[in-house]
């Protein structure tokens, strides 16, 4: 068990650092939007790389703090039914939908995202636009954040099998938090 958690404290501490420094990019989203508004309104020349760069900044932005967003479990999860079983069955729950839908998810997604940049890399794909910037850097952000994401998915499985190892091994001990729950 302590191999699996340092393993999963490991993933995590990447994927935070990774997302902290990822958060940044909305800045430079930001930066280009205010470079736009204020080419178009005060000097009347709009530029145009601005919206290609806004798309793509973005773009990256929100793959990149993806698995992030789901270490700190800010996604939407509506528990009504889920918040009432027990905390051993919510760990089983947690581990069958992951192995069921994101493992599968991750086996297609993870190679194909890798294969969708070497393409663009390969054949020097550009946007369609007047700018026609070069794609690739977007999709190697798909294809890292997509990575990034399968870690943080592996290590959420990794901490749910060590707790029902705990649980299983202390003899199915009541944890803390089960005991708060049941007061």
């Amino acid at each position: 068990m302590k191999a699996i958690k340092q393993i999963s404290r490991w993933i995590d501490t990447v994927v935070d650092w990774i997302g902290r420094v990822s958060a940044f990019l909305v800045l430079l989203t930001l930066a280009v939007i205010l470079c736009e508004v204020v080419m178009r309104r005060f000097f009347h020349r709009p530029q145009i790389w601005t919206m290609d760069m806004i798309c793509m900044s973005f773009g990256c932005y929100v793959i990149l703090i993806a698995a992030y967003g789901f270490q700190k479990k800010t996604f939407v999860a509506v528990d009504v039914l889920f918040a009432r079983f027990p905390a051993v069955v919510q760990h089983i729950l947690h581990l069958i939908t992951y192995v069921v839908f994101m493992v599968p998810f991750i086996f297609v997604l993870v190679p194909e995202s890798f294969r969708f940049f070497q393409r663009s890399f390969v054949s020097r794909e550009t946007a369609y636009s007047v700018w026609a910037p070069p794609v690739w850097p977007v999709k190697l952000c798909l294809a890292i954040g997509m990575l990034l994401l399968s870690l943080q998915g592996l290590s959420e499985i990794l901490k749910h099998v060590a707790w029902l190892g705990e649980y299983f091994k202390n003899g199915r001990a009541l944890t803390a938090e089960e005991k708060e729950a049941e007061a």
